[in-house]
C-alpha cells in the first residue's frame, strides 16, 4: 500500500524543515514543538498546496511563517512574565509608532516584508540569510534597500 501524498512530501522535506527548527531553537524540545506546530500547519494548508508549483518552495514559506509567528508569541510570553508586577509608563506613542511600522512594511512586496520582520525580531544578517537561502551581503544590500523605501513610503 502506497503511503498518503503528505507523508511522502513530509519525509522527502524533513531536512528543511529541520533547519528551519535549528535556525529558530537552540533547545530540542522547543524545536519538537517547532516542528509539531509547522506540520499541523502544513496538513492544514495541503487541500489548498498547488502541484503545479515547487513543493520544497511551499513546505519552506509555510515553516518559515510558522516559526516567524511561533517565536513572536515566544517572545510575547517572555515579555509578559518578565512585566508582570511593574507600573510601566504609558507607551501608547510606542503602540502608535509601532502600528505606523506595520502599516508601512505592509506596502512592501511579500518577500521584503519577510526579510524586515525577520531583522525586527533580532536575527543578523547571517541568520536571515541562512533562513531565505541567500547570501549575507544580499540581506544587507536588500535591507537598505527596504529601509530607503520605506523612508520614501513614509514621506508621501
Amino acid at each position: 500500500m502506497d503511503e498518503h501524498p503528505f507523508i511522502e512530501l513530509i519525509e522527502r522535506h524533513e531536512a528543511a524543515i529541520g533547519r528551519i527548527c535549528r535556525s529558530f531553537c537552540s533547545v530540542a524540545e522547543d524545536r519538537e514543538d517547532l516542528r509539531q506546530e509547522i506540520l499541523l500547519n502544513l496538513w492544514r494548508g495541503w487541500k489548498t498546496y498547488r502541484p503545479d508549483h515547487k513543493t520544497i518552495t511551499w513546505v519552506y514559506r509555510v515553516a518559515l511563517n510558522t516559526a516567524i509567528s511561533w517565536r513572536r508569541q515566544w517572545k510575547r510570553q517572555i515579555e509578559t512574565l518578565s512585566l508582570d508586577g511593574f507600573d510601566l509608563p504609558d507607551d501608547s506613542i510606542l503602540r502608535e509608532q509601532s502600528a505606523n511600522l506595520k502599516a508601512l512594511i505592509a506596502q512592501l512586496p511579500v518577500s521584503d516584508q519577510r526579510l524586515i520582520d525577520l531583522y525586527l525580531d533580532g536575527f543578523s544578517a547571517e541568520e536571515i540569510g541562512r533562513l531565505m537561502g541567500i547570501s549575507q551581503t544580499n540581506v544587507t544590500t536588500r535591507l537598505g534597500r527596504i529601509k530607503e523605501k520605506l523612508r520614501k513610503i513614509k514621506d508621501i
